[in-house]
């Protein structure tokens, strides 16, 4: 398993709810079918050096790599403009330990 997090800096205009509601069932209809298991969206205070987090949970570090190169990422990455200005930081990593309950 894979995670890959997008985090958006504070400080740029952010519209969660069209992230919410457009944005991430965009990624999922395009996604899933490379890979993309599940997602989660965290919320930051106001004075974090971030606003907002999402975290996408992958089969494997090269199913996103495979699917970072699809032609459904450019739609993907087209819809940022609609929700932020800011500059989005990706960060992804193999899962190397988890714990649940």
């Amino acid at each position: 398993m894979a995670q890959v997090l997008i985090v958006y800096p504070s400080g740029p205009s952010f519209d969660l709810d069209y992230y919410l509601k457009k944005h991430m069932p965009l990624v999922s209809e395009l996604w899933t079918p490379h890979g993309l298991l599940s997602w989660d969206v965290l919320t930051f205070q106001a004075d974090a050096p971030y606003q907002v987090q999402a975290t996408l949970y992958w089969e494997s570090l090269e199913a996103f790599e495979k699917a970072a190169g699809q032609e459904v990422t450019a739609k993907i990455f087209g819809d940022i403009p609609n929700y932020t200005t800011a500059q989005a930081v990706i960060l992804k990593g193999k899962v190397v330990a988890k714990k649940s309950d």
